[in-house]
């Protein structure tokens, strides 16, 4: 046996391999002049010659002894003169040699299997490279002739092989949803920080690339931003540590029809036609175009049950009913056929001059000539309302009195004279968007003005996109740290769509110029999986970055979804995730629900997921040769995310104190406290007895 040597190969059961290990195998660390490497132990590595200059490669995921036999008859056991000492080894792939560079390549596919007494040898350095270090490289451009369209970013060191560094590539990492989970403690910030810095490094400029969504506001450190002036306001945003709002005319219908409870008959079409009418002069003349032709479209109808006989209409006449119809449907510009159809319905009531709506033989015709223009009107009807919708859903900016002024709301619900029961259906809606006004809860909603924010393009530009910023960097820092909990989902929400339709709106062929990934932190607050009694803001938010988890990737736009609890995340978003990076979890549902969704060879690995330190990782996807258990690597500048000390901090000798004071004013709660009332001592009476 050669020094690399460890066993032979004892059974083979699908891509599972025992191995019996050599008898003089006793330490698990094999000793070389140049150092030393790890044998036999759970997660190191073996390789099996299976000839033509391949090796398959597995990991090493149980070890057992046995000192005795037992045969099929029960009564007999037969006692081993020597223990069997054997290794399961679960195969990952082969390691081919190149004839011509003599490097090793990783190849996941084993088209062959070691047979019987195949010897068990330990991975040397070369193969071990091909696994960990030489990553595999994704999304080669259209058109690009050579292999530096893709690096590998190193995450850390393998904590099985010592000295071994794991890399990924950096095109899958960032190209597609990545996944980084673990219990609170376990490493995850610090992982988000130094992926972030790792993919900047080298590649600085002033444009955002990388957009985290801060919900603790723990980034502010770890990308060396300002914080802001005066410290945190409470319900308050703050982008790269400045003053920030997410404006209320970015909302589109859907938004701002959950985000004030509308009602579906009445509510939600009023607060359309608002949304449409302040959103520009051009969406003003299309919703008249739709008014003008639905009261054509009544007039018409008059008409028909007139002629009928039938209705509250019955001892009208036709011909003044024909006139207001005209009235209405002069302005409005429809097609050939039905300025053909008004003419024979002219025709037939100039030729009827009586009192009385008879039309004898005529009868027939007119109703076939009005039904006809019916339907050309509401056809017209149709497409007015359609892109009355869209041009809604716009990012326009409008003055905010559109929403203080009652009025508008009833101008654009477009109530008749008299219709007094409507403005009472529409009171409870004008009451929300009072409430939504006054409360401070959503002021960075409302903030817009006083930010300068009058447009969308400067919305972005604030957000470093279209332009470069002085002092400006590729990782913008969103910080919601602020927030309300009910608004949260709503500001995340709007966000991630907006980032999402801009990309969608770029020339198909620009789309993939200067990518985006938007970092999720603390993702089960405003991603959670459907539930019937749900807030209206977790579905909008929800729907956004499921969106974009399964249709982003076309547009240049990835996510990291960073979470304690992925059992509280959409599945949907789960399900769309590339790569994995799990630290330590312990709740059994979340880790059950990986189970289901992870390689079914990655699944044993999952059993240590448990047991990982501070900082370990298990990392695997399409990002990845391997599995592997890792160390990651310390960022360059670190999150405010350490845990506290209370052996220090309770110590009577320690000088820092909670500084309440301090966390009242960032509240916004600043209460003089009354100087304490002195009692008065209660005087007795004293009796005095009379002599």
């Amino acid at each position: 046996m050669n020094d690399d040597i460890v066993g032979h190969v004892v059974g083979v059961h699908g891509f599972k391999v025992r191995v019996e290990l050599a008898s003089e195998i006793k330490s698990p660390v094999r000793a070389y002049s140049s150092g030393s490497n790890v044998a036999i132990a759970i997660n190191s590595y073996l390789a099996f010659d299976i000839g033509a200059g391949q090796h398959a490669v597995g990991i090493v995921t149980d070890l057992d002894t046995r000192e005795n036999y037992e045969p099929d008859d029960e009564e007999l056991t037969l006692e081993l003169t020597k223990p069997r000492r054997i290794a399961v080894v679960q195969l990952l792939g082969t390691v081919e040699q190149n004839r011509t560079t003599k490097l090793y390549q990783f190849n996941p596919g084993i088209s062959i299997l070691p047979t019987l007494d195949t010897p068990a040898a330990i991975a040397k350095v070369q193969i071990l490279n091909a696994l960990f270090v030489d990553a595999p490289k994704r999304n080669r451009p259209e058109g690009h002739g050579g292999d530096d369209y893709d690096v590998a970013i190193r995450l850390g060191n393998a904590v099985a092989v010592s000295g071994q560094e794991v890399k990924g590539s950096f095109n899958d990492l960032m190209s597609r949803p990545l996944a980084i989970v673990g219990n609170t403690g376990s490493g995850k910030s610090y992982t988000v920080s130094r992926l972030v810095q790792q993919a900047t490094k080298e590649r600085s400029t002033t444009r955002a690339r990388i957009f985290i969504l801060d919900i603790n506001g723990e980034y502010t450190n770890a990308f060396k931003k300002n914080e802001p002036e005066g410290g945190r306001k409470p319900n308050h945003i703050y982008v790269n540590g400045k003053e920030f709002g997410v404006p209320v005319w970015m909302m589109n219908t859907r938004e701002v029809c959950d985000w004030l409870s509308a009602g579906e008959q009445a509510q939600q079409p009023a607060l359309v036609n608002l949304w449409s009418v302040a959103k520009g002069e051009e969406e003003r003349s299309i919703e008249d175009s739709a008014r003008l032709a639905a009261e054509s479209i009544a007039r018409i109808d008059q008409l028909i049950m007139l002629i009928k006989g039938q209705g509250p209409y019955k001892g009208h006449n036709a011909r003044q009913v024909w006139s207001a119809y005209s009235g209405f449907a002069n302005d409005l510009e429809l097609n050939d056929e039905a300025d053909e159809l008004v003419k024979a319905v002219d025709e037939i009531l100039q030729a009827n001059r009586t009192q009385h709506q008879s039309f004898g033989e005529q009868e027939r015709e007119i109703q076939d000539s009005l039904s006809q223009l019916r339907t050309i009107l509401a056809d017209f009807l149709t497409q007015e309302r359609d892109f009355t919708q869209q041009s809604a859903d716009k990012p326009i900016y409008f003055p905010l009195k559109f929403l203080s002024d009652p009025s508008e709301l009833l101008e654009a619900a477009r109530l008749e004279e008299g219709d007094n029961s409507f403005r009472q259906f529409l009171r409870g809606l004008q009451l929300r968007i009072g409430n939504r006004l006054q409360d401070q809860r959503w002021s960075s909603f409302f903030n817009y003005d006083n930010l300068g924010l009058s447009n969308f393009k400067t919305w972005l530009n604030t957000l470093g996109i279209g332009q470069d910023l002085e002092n400006g960097s590729e990782v913008c820092v969103i910080d919601c740290s602020m927030i309300g909990h009910e608004v949260l989902p709503y500001i995340c929400g709007i966000i991630g769509r907006l980032l999402l339709e801009v990309r969608e709106h770029v020339d198909a062929e620009e789309r993939f110029h200067e990518p985006w990934v938007v970092v999720l932190e603390e993702a089960h607050n405003y991603i959670r999986p459907r539930r019937q009694d749900e807030p209206r803001g977790i579905a909008i938010s929800r729907e956004t970055f499921e969106r974009i988890a399964k249709e982003g990737r076309k547009f240049g736009i990835s996510l990291f979804v960073a979470s304690q609890r992925p059992s509280d995340i959409s599945p949907t978003v789960l399900s769309q995730c590339a790569n994995f990076v799990m630290h330590r979890l312990q709740n059994p549902d979340d880790i059950e629900h990986f189970r289901r969704i992870v390689p079914s060879q990655s699944r044993r690995l999952l059993d240590q997921i448990t047991i990982l330190s501070a900082g370990e990782a298990i990392v695997l996807g399409s990002a990845f040769h391997i599995p592997s258990r890792v160390h990651i690597d310390k960022p360059e500048h670190v999150p405010s995310s350490q845990s506290s000390a209370p052996h220090v901090g309770w110590h009577p000798d320690t000088k820092e104190s909670f500084d309440l004071d301090s966390a009242l004013k960032n509240w916004g709660i600043e209460e003089d406290v009354p100087a304490p009332v002195k009692k008065k001592s209660a005087k007795k009476n004293v009796v005095k007895k009379k002599k």
